[in-house]
């Protein structure tokens, strides 16, 4: 057993198979299915059932909102992708390993643990075959390449690697039964698709930045990011086609709308905006495609489909703001990389027909990193005390019994930099000052990107409060006011780092080399 004890396992699996009973006959529900979007940099302003001034028409994320719940407070776990995305596989906050800031490369080494568990195997262990079909950016080992280093900076030199080798620890060694995708980003080399451990063709060419709008790198012939999405959601399809007849799990990461912009040829054109908006309707015509396949198979009212986004919009959307009106961060400030909203509040849209509220909505703040505990209590399956440590089940939102849900719990933000700031119910506290991420301008134009100031030029202090009910642009710092609040957040935050978790349980370990100076940290 590879994965993480042989007890644990068989822990999981027996109180599965002895309590799924007991949830039938409480609550009256059928396991469902699960299928899960997750789109890379898709902001809150993107989507029109978030934000009717969107000039994008996302005609199946509004149908999707409308046959569902639409969380309208729900966070990232980070701000960047990688970091993000090990979160929500995993129910437990990137930070707490070895990768402080910033995101992964197509070549870098694997960053979920071998004793992790995932999503996947949370599923795979109670009788769903599982899928992941998309980005991965979570590193891979391929034979050959840069050794000797266990750095998780972004890596995209492919030196020495052997590509007619397989490939060691992708998603079917993190849970899943099958993988397709793309190792990294769509402007991060290698430009081949991955099938299970396998590239399914040689990269023997090479695609250059002014070419590609990404890095250089090894290329399979002929590749061409526009052709990227639509074989995904092709794969993804066929695979549910073919596991129809028993419960399934599907992680579909999207690749888009992530630089570089590439919509189909079908697509050219029909934002009525430019090139970024028209991915961004391939984006909700691929959510669509989803959709039509689960109903041509019969399995809409057996299937729970969530589409979020990794983190906020790049920043390449301001100049949109004044050119076509239109604000992929909504009225939030920032964008990715920030710990301000935009960089971190994301789309969060639910559908499980005849057990959630069609076009209902939830303003209670949640957390990508909760899908972990969620997914748990959906099928009844109790996770070790050693996994999913900052994971809380949001179930009892979608079911809307909110007197259920854990309130207080807190959310910890994290910016591209290493940043960090704290959520409780209403209350943000930023533990650092500017956005954590992106250079901004001052004053007035403090959201809009310049990228040549630092942030602390124009911070109104060290640490930010902002009450998020009555102040959600985060305009009005009310840190110097509530001294006392921010030493009692400041304090709750240093006892989820080192606590090495955020929910109750046994104290767990933590990576804590590689931080910057974190004052507010105490030392131990």
């Amino acid at each position: 057993m590879t994965r993480y004890m042989t007890i644990a396992v068989a822990t999981i699996t027996m109180i599965g198979v002895l309590s799924v009973s007991c949830l039938l006959a409480e609550t009256s529900l059928k396991r469902p299915n699960v299928v899960l979007i997750f789109a890379d940099d898709m902001g809150y302003g993107d989507v029109r059932a978030y934000d009717p001034k969107s000039k994008i028409a996302t005609l199946h994320l509004d149908r999707l909102a409308a046959e569902g719940m639409m969380f309208t407070d729900a966070h990232s776990a980070s701000a960047v992708c990688s970091p993000s995305r090990y979160s929500l596989l995993t129910g437990r906050y990137s930070w707490r390993t070895a990768l402080k800031q910033g995101v992964l490369g197509g070549f870098s080494p694997p960053l979920l643990e071998p004793d992790r568990m995932t999503l996947g195997d949370l599923f795979k262990q109670s009788g769903y075959a599982t899928a992941c079909v998309g980005k991965w950016h979570l590193g891979m080992n391929w034979s050959g390449g840069i050794r000797g280093s266990k750095s998780y900076s972004m890596r995209n030199d492919s030196t020495g690697i052997d590509f007619a080798k397989p490939i060691k620890r992708t998603a079917t060694s993190n849970g899943f039964d099958y993988y397709f995708g793309i190792a990294a980003s769509l402007d991060m080399p290698p430009y081949a698709f991955v099938e299970n451990d396998r590239v399914t063709a040689q990269p023997t060419s090479t695609l250059r930045m002014e070419d590609t709008g990404g890095r250089d790198g090894p290329a399979v012939p002929g590749w061409r990011h526009k052709y990227v999405m639509p074989t995904l959601a092709d794969k993804a399809i066929e695979w549910i086609g073919a596991n129809k007849e028993e419960p399934f799990f599907v992680y579909m990461p999207l690749n888009a709308p992530h630089t570089p912009h590439a919509p189909g040829d079908a697509f050219v054109g029909k934002s009525g905006m430019d090139v970024y908006g028209d991915f961004m309707v391939e984006v909700d015509h691929t959510i669509g495609r989803v959709m039509r396949a689960l109903e041509q198979y019969e399995l809409t009212d057996e299937t729970l489909l969530i589409v979020t986004s990794d983190n906020g919009p790049e920043t390449n959307m301001f100049p949109r703001r004044q050119k076509f009106g239109h604000d992929s961060s909504s009225h939030f400030l920032g964008a990715k990389r920030d710990n301000w909203e935009g960089g971190q509040r994301v789309p969060f849209i639910a559908r499980w027909p005849g057990v959630i509220d069609a076009a209902s909505t939830c303003d209670s703040p949640i957390c990508l990193v909760d899908m972990m505990a969620t997914f748990a209590d959906l099928i009844s399956v109790e996770v070790p005390e050693s996994q999913g440590v900052d994971s809380v089940s949001i179930l009892p939102l979608l079911q809307k019994k909110s007197d259920a849900y854990r309130s207080d719990h807190a959310i910890i933000h994290h910016s591209s930099s290493g940043r960090f700031g704290i959520r409780q119910g209403d209350w943000k506290l930023l533990l650092h000052s500017g956005s954590g991420g992106n250079g901004y301008g001052g004053g007035k134009n403090k959201g809009r990107y310049t990228g040549t100031i630092e942030q602390k030029s124009f911070a109104t202090g060290e640490r930010q409060l902002y009450n998020m009910r009555d102040d959600s642009d985060e305009t009005n710092n009310l840190a110097d006011g509530h001294p006392e609040l921010v030493e009692q957040l400041t304090a709750l935050a240093a006892k989820c780092v080192t606590d090495g978790r955020s929910t109750p349980g046994p104290r767990q370990g933590y990576v804590s080399d590689g931080w910057q100076q974190l004052d507010w940290l105490p030392n131990e």
